[in-house]
């Protein structure tokens, strides 16, 4: 255990891409004598945004620049009392927020990440010392910025040495012992919940819908054709590239909604053994599966045939860990910024070096 580092109560909350709603949870953080750091989980839950919230975060880059200042600073507020309403139903002392705020924008290549919902807003709403937006430092140091959660990987399931993340967009991350490599590989759940709501709900429960489709090879070759998926690493994917070129695919080429879901499980299957084997010096033993595409039956038995057929057995935790990874690694993002540690891996992004990643407000 390193001299100074202290326990600590954390509020994380992460917006994901599939804007499903607010991912929360309330943490504690021990920094134990083998260097790690030990977690307890006292409560998560996902806030669900109400429509018209989904309709302006997905939309805001259409926005006129005064509606634009208007909608963050009102998403500010409304993330701000988010936390404090969810901080006041629990007899728990918290000792900082850590926030990651909903990603706009992500170009890295020009030097652009934006995640809104400004930290001084909810530091003064809430009277909580606030961190915030992690991604910007490592841009500018010519990384990607992105994916971020190898830390809390590294740091909270140490004895797991490989991982997906079936979010909006799946991501992979395998570490060995002399470096940790990470990606986006290629739109999740960012398509399975568009056609899904073309069919009346919010996701496809179960993947139910996607085992009743057939598949469109036309579908699955052009989306094979995009540049960004025979792309070298370090890369990261936009959210919105996958609206303005992933998804209308599917509505140029008339793909029924059903086809396009189950096209989908099996295209991100493939996509996922294709580049573990090409990137991972040496193919991973098992893998841990987390994110809400977990939950989805159909997408699983994709993924779990892909990945058999080259020797990788798969494995799911716990629903907590399934579904609050990405806020525990915000709330573990913001124990390091309090205890000065950096936490941004070049290996993964490519920067230049790593830093103590975030933006603090006094509360």
């Amino acid at each position: 255990m390193k001299e100074g580092l202290t326990p600590l109560t954390v509020v994380g909350m992460m917006s994901g891409s599939s804007l499903d709603g607010m991912d929360i949870c309330i943490c504690t953080f021990t920094p134990s004598a083998d260097g790690n750091i030990a977690h307890e989980i006292i409560v998560a839950d996902t806030l669900a945004y109400e429509p018209e919230w989904i309709d302006h975060l997905g939309n805001a880059m259409q926005f006129t620049m005064l509606d634009y200042f208007s909608f963050e600073s009102d998403y500010a507020y409304y993330i701000a009392m988010m936390a404090k309403d969810y901080i006041g139903v629990f007899d728990v002392k918290v000792d900082l927020i850590a926030s990651h705020g909903h990603t706009l924008d992500h170009r890295p290549e020009e030097g652009i990440s934006v995640q809104i919902g400004d930290p001084g807003v909810i530091a003064a709403l809430t009277g909580i010392d606030t961190v915030a937006d992690f991604r910007i430092q490592d841009v500018t140091l010519g990384g990607q910025g992105a994916p971020i959660i190898p830390i809390a990987e590294k740091l909270l399931w140490p004895e797991i040495k490989s991982f997906i993340n079936l979010g909006g967009i799946a991501n992979i991350s395998i570490h060995t012992e002399d470096t940790i490599i990470a990606w986006d590989s290629v739109p999740c759940n960012q398509v399975l919940n568009d056609q899904a709501m073309i069919l009346g709900a919010e996701y496809d429960e179960y993947g139910n819908w996607a085992k009743e489709g057939r598949y469109n090879e036309t579908l699955a070759l052009t989306w094979d054709a995009m540049e960004y998926l025979s792309r070298a690493i370090p890369k990261s994917l936009d959210n919105n590239w996958i609206r303005e070129e992933y998804l209308p695919v599917i509505s140029d080429l008339r793909v029924d909604p059903k086809d396009a879901l189950h096209t989908a499980c099996n295209h991100i299957a493939v996509q996922i053994r294709r580049d573990i084997e090409r990137f991972a010096d040496e193919l991973p033993k098992e893998i841990m599966i987390t994110g809400g595409g977990a939950h989805n039956k159909y997408l699983m038995s994709c993924i779990e045939k892909e990945l058999t057929s080259i020797g990788i057995l798969i494995f799911i935790p716990s629903n907590t860990v399934i579904d609050y990874k990405e806020a525990v690694m915000t709330a573990l993002m913001g124990y390091l910024f309090a205890m000065n540690i950096p936490s941004t891996i070049p290996s993964v992004t490519g920067a230049d070096r790593s830093v103590v990643a975030g933006k603090f407000c006094k509360g």
